[in-house]
C-alpha cells in the first residue's frame, strides 16, 4: 500500500517516530502549583504597579538567558556555572528587552551559607557583566514609592557617565 507523502509527514508528525508520548509511555510532567512562593507573588504585583508600562518583568530567568560567557570553548566550566541558577526578577525596557536590574527577593534562605556563597557568585557575575543587581529583603508589605527609589538608584549606579 502506498501511503503517499502526506500521510508519511503526518505519521512521521505525529506517530510514535516523533518521540510523541502515548497513553502506554506517558511524559512523567505535572504543572507545579508553586511557581511563585506567596512572598513572590505579592512582590511581583507591587512592582507591577509600582513600573511604568514600557518596563517589563521577566519572571525567574535563568542567569545563562541574560548573560553570554567569553569564549565558551575555553570557559565550559564558567558556562556550567550559570546554567542551573536563576534569578527572581529581571526589569528590561519593553522596546528593545534590553536587561535593566535584576531583583533578588532575600527571605530567610539568603541567611544559609550556601546561599550566601551563591548570592555572591551571582552579584560578581552580574557585576562583570554591567547589569546591577537590586537584593529586597522579603517582608509582609512594601512601600512603592521606596521601593521605585532604590531601582531607580541601583540603575543609575553602572549606567555609564554622561560626556
Amino acid at each position: 500500500m502506498n501511503l503517499g507523502c502526506l500521510n508519511l509527514l503526518t505519521f512521521g508528525l505525529l506517530g510514535r517516530a516523533s518521540g510523541a508520548a502515548t497513553a502506554k509511555d506517558p511524559l512523567p510532567y505535572g504543572l507545579r502549583d508553586d511557581f511563585l512562593s506567596a512572598a513572590e507573588i505579592s512582590f511581583y504585583h507591587v512592582l507591577r504597579s509600582t513600573l511604568a508600562a514600557d518596563v517589563t518583568i521577566v519572571i525567574k530567568p535563568r542567569l545563562s538567558d541574560i548573560l553570554f560567557v567569553r569564549q565558551p570553548h575555553k570557559n565550559q566550566g564558567a558556562r556550567n556555572r550559570i546554567n542551573q541558577k536563576h534569578v527572581d526578577f529581571l526589569l528590561c525596557e519593553t522596546a528593545t528587552m534590553k536587561p535593566r536590574l535584576v531583583i533578588e527577593l532575600d527571605d530567610q534562605s539568603h541567611q544559609k551559607a550556601k546561599r550566601q556563597e551563591r548570592d555572591a557568585f551571582v552579584d560578581q557575575s552580574l557585576k562583570a557583566a554591567g547589569l546591577p543587581i537590586l537584593h529586597v529583603p522579603a517582608a509582609k508589605g512594601y512601600v512603592p514609592k521606596e521601593l521605585f527609589t532604590k531601582i531607580c538608584e541601583k540603575i543609575a549606579q553602572l549606567a555609564p557617565p554622561k560626556l
